[in-house]
């Protein structure tokens, strides 16, 4: 009973339709994962759902923004890690079965087979078998092989890295330790992500393509330890201990401001994040420590200029709007009895990620691996050939076999070559 559930996991695992399906799956992930934003904070995931209630609910359900720690997503690399390491197992394995020169039997089948009749050159019957491009025989091997290292570095990597997100303000510093970041997205097995050093984040330079999109973002990171900045950029990484930061594309207007309550103690700061919705303008809204609404807006500051210098405010209470009005930093915005509300800075801020993953060198071995199978493949063809003498009274009959592995149609030309040598004589 075990050894046929064993035989039908084998074939269910090999199975054309089982590997379709895991592949598939693994590129709509990546799909996904390019179309959703990984890893979000509690900020961007309230806007999504707000914007597109039923994507947001969809997105939540099945992990779509955090994919590569999905348990759905562990299921497929599972499987796909079992279905190549069935295949590169039987691969290897042929391999060394097939590195040996075959026997004779081995060219009854060969797709060039051809018999000659020459005057005979010796008394006995003669068997010549001989081999060219034998590292061919090891492409797809090493070709699967690689492959199962990538796949099981990206098992590892879900199961010990791990991410996290941050929205960050110019010369805002982000602490050491694991507290520092809004959000953690770790694998199964990993400890969190963690800074082992105060950093702040310098003046963010946003540079545009003519049309008004964004060509680039770029930044300089200082480490309080080391006392030095250093250039972080889109695309342009940094490393700080074993953990890498990344600057994301995703950026905005920050309004910090506070609220002045006559008889109440002075309050601290809040920071409003605007993002740039559809509109063409910089917006946020969200509530004043006395149930009312607060709304902000500023456009979208023109290429190579620093962030908007002035903010459109509203506040509104029950729907209806309490105070208005354009907003210089330092300026101030009465509230009525309530109390008045001071803008105190405009500034730029960028989401900064963040990410440990152990198995970077795994996964390019295994890519190095996958790439030489490859070029073996293609630019390697095993050819076995067989030549045996039957002699026949004053003449000998020439049997003459061709077995290319790969590639048949393209030997047609070499195997005539041979077969005409062979006619004349050797």
């Amino acid at each position: 009973m075990l050894s046929a559930l064993r035989t039908r996991a084998r074939r269910a695992l090999r199975s054309p339709w089982t590997i379709t399906a895991e592949l598939a799956a693994v590129v709509l992930a990546g799909v996904a994962a390019t179309a959703v934003e990984q890893h979000p904070t509690p900020a961007e995931r309230i806007r999504w759902t707000a914007a597109r209630p039923v994507t947001g609910r969809l997105v939540a359900l099945l992990d779509l923004d955090r994919i590569f720690t999905a348990p759905w997503f562990l299921l497929v690399v599972v499987l796909a890690a079992c279905s190549l390491a069935l295949v590169a197992w039987e691969q290897w394995r042929r391999a060394v079965r097939e590195w040996r020169l075959p026997p004779e039997a081995a060219f009854r089948a060969a797709p060039f087979r051809r018999a000659v009749e020459r005057p005979a050159t010796g008394p006995e019957r003669r068997v010549r078998i001989a081999c060219r491009g034998r590292p061919g025989t090891l492409g797809s091997p090493l070709f699967h092989t690689g492959l199962l290292v990538v796949t099981a570095a990206g098992l590892l990597r879900m199961l010990v890295g791990a991410n996290a997100a941050q929205m960050v303000r110019e010369g805002e510093r982000l602490a050491a330790g694991p507290g520092a970041w809004e959000t953690q997205d770790l694998g199964f097995l990993a400890a969190p992500v963690a800074l082992p050093e105060p950093v702040r984040l310098g003046a963010l330079v946003p540079v545009y393509y003519p049309s008004g999109e964004l060509q680039a973002l770029s930044a300089e990171l200082t480490r309080e330890g080391a006392g030095r900045a250093e250039p972080l950029a889109v695309n342009a990484p940094l490393d700080v201990g074993a953990t890498r930061l990344y600057l994301t594309q995703t950026f905005g207007a920050a309004a910090v401001f506070h609220v002045d309550r006559p008889g109440a103690p002075a309050r601290a700061a809040s920071a409003a994040l605007l993002f740039a919705e559809a509109s063409g303008d910089y917006e946020w809204a969200g509530p004043l420590d006395d149930g009312s609404e607060l709304r902000l807006r500023a456009p979208m500051a023109p290429p190579g200029a620093r962030p908007p210098a002035e903010i459109d405010v509203r506040v509104l209470s029950g729907g209806v709007l309490r105070a208005a009005g354009r907003l210089q930093p330092g300026a101030a915005l009465p509230l009525g009895p309530g109390g008045t509300l001071v803008l105190r800075d405009v500034r730029w801020w960028a989401r900064l990620a963040a990410s440990r993953d152990p198995t970077a060198w795994p996964v390019y071995a295994g890519f190095a691996v996958a790439i030489l199978g490859l070029l073996l493949v293609v630019g390697w063809t095993r050819v076995d050939t067989l030549v045996v003498v039957e002699p026949r009274g004053d003449v000998e009959e020439v049997l003459v076999a061709m077995r290319p592995h790969r590639h048949v149609p393209l030997h047609a030309e070499e195997f005539e070559r041979l077969a005409q040598r062979e006619a004349r004589g050797g």
